[in-house]
């Protein structure tokens, strides 16, 4: 363990500098012990639910908060597969609206839902969520998203017996992804939903697991894709931060003593196709707020901007000459070979100068180059910091992948290449925030990283 314990700090030492990673071993030590859940405390699960919904729960009432823009024709088709729910009684459906300019309005009308307007720019996930509750009736609330679908006439039903049956304070539901959905969606629901221990129904609290940011995070698990609470519980804690409110709510609760519920079984259809640009963005904002919300999250402090701008702008050039060797590739494919074609070219040098441009998101090439400007005459030493990262991601990509192919048509092939760059992306927006964090630590703010930080918390 010693020696193991010293090669990882040596490897950061490699990466990101003696003194983060001697920080970061400090900090290691000092923080308080906590093991994920999955090791220390076997996931409980749900007991088996009815053939049918308890006779017990037929008159209880949900209302059903849906924030919306541009919903388009699947919020009607939503709104009618909730009113064909099975074993409860109508629910009641309000939609938040903040400005849409599509039909969404007039398909709320035609179906007569109930809609409370917002303007566009008071909208956040919190706020929205919390005026359609203020107008809510029902003894259970749950929310939604405007784009998600139940499978079945059965889905509200269970998730009102699973609360009710097992005494919780809120439950939700797993994904199953839409037959358009891309690769690399498909492959985040089942990295996030179907590792050992988690395929399955169960019940998640405060436990020894929640002294790691891992195992609370794990037990905090609550999505707003489709989140059923108690009215009366929420009341006494609605949402309040702007990103990952759900998540927020859900330490919460267990925090104070309440239950949660995940439903690995019952499944709603909701998947995004998404550009890289989009989890550039995402994986920034995660990382600031797992650093306000847990306290024991720890991360690599970086100092030297321009060497981190040079690492990134390197490694997406390695990525765009990919795209370039792979567009050689005759159709179909072993699928070993994309694989073998990707890992040689992401690990080689820096190819060419200029930058390559993807062609496949100009806001991430117009994003990477004000880095590329920002980073000057810094070039990548030692190790890159965020390579390692991106290979450990892509390995478990690639292992996914490999279970369901072992060839590839030319689409197969993009799809892979737009996995490794949306991965690429996850982890350069991951270490823009550690920079930003740092500065922030030290004092040593920037106009530059201000607005890096203003670009890639907009949206999210």
């Amino acid at each position: 363990m010693i020696a193991e314990n010293l090669g990882k700090y040596w490897h950061y030492c490699r990466m990101y500098g003696v003194r983060s990673a001697t920080l970061l071993a400090i900090r290691r030590l000092r923080k308080p012990r906590g093991s994920p859940p999955i090791t220390v405390n076997p996931l409980a699960r749900l007991p088996e639910q009815p053939t049918a919904v308890p006779s017990s729960l037929s008159g209880k009432t949900v209302s059903i908060v849906i924030p919306t823009k541009n919903a388009g024709d699947d919020l009607g088709l939503l709104i009618r597969k909730l009113r064909n729910q099975e074993g409860v009684p109508q629910p009641e459906i309000i939609v938040v609206d903040s400005g849409s300019t599509d039909n969404t309005l007039e398909i709320a009308a035609r179906e007569k839902v109930k809609v409370v307007h917002i303007a566009p720019e008071e909208f956040t996930h919190s706020y929205s969520r919390n005026r359609g509750a203020e107008s809510a009736g029902g003894e259970y609330l749950l929310f939604m998203v405007q784009d998600a679908l139940p499978l079945t006439a059965r889905w509200l039903g269970e998730m009102v017996a699973a609360l009710e049956s097992n005494n919780l304070a809120a439950v939700s539901c797993a994904e199953y992804p839409r037959s358009g959905s891309d690769l690399f969606y498909q492959f985040l629901i089942h990295d996030q939903g179907e590792r050992p221990g988690l395929e399955q129904d169960r019940i998640m609290a405060w436990d020894t697991s929640c002294n790691s940011y891992l195992g609370l995070r794990s037990n905090a698990q609550l999505s707003d894709i489709t989140a059923l609470l108690r009215r009366d519980v929420f009341q006494s804690y609605r949402y309040r931060v702007d990103y990952a409110e759900d998540l927020d709510l859900g330490i919460r609760l267990i925090r104070d003593g309440h239950r949660l519920g995940f439903l690995h079984s019952t499944r709603v259809l909701h998947s995004h196709n998404r550009p890289a640009s989009y989890f550039l963005k995402r994986g920034y904002v995660d990382v600031r707020f797992l650093v306000e919300v847990f306290p024991n999250f720890l991360y690599p402090e970086i100092a030297h901007a321009g060497r981190l701008y040079s690492d990134i702008c390197s490694l997406h050039n390695r990525i765009c000459a990919l795209r370039q060797k792979a567009s050689a590739l005759e159709f179909p494919a072993p699928l070993a070979n994309i694989f073998a074609l990707s890992c040689a070219t992401l690990a080689g040098r820096d190819a060419t100068e200029p930058r390559l441009a993807s062609r496949h998101d100009p806001a991430l090439d117009a994003f990477l180059n004000k880095l590329e400007a920002g980073a000057g005459a810094s070039r990548v030493v030692e190790r890159s910091m965020i390579m390692p990262h991106v290979m450990k991601h892509f390995n478990r990509f690639q292992s996914w992948t490999s279970e369901v192919y072992d060839q590839a048509d030319e689409s197969l092939c993009n799809e892979i290449l737009s996995a490794v760059e949306k991965i690429f992306a996850l982890h350069a927006g991951n270490h823009l925030a550690y920079l930003y964090l740092t500065s922030l630590k030290r004092r040593e703010m920037n106009l530059s990283l201000v607005e890096i930080d203003k670009t890639l918390v907009a949206g999210v």
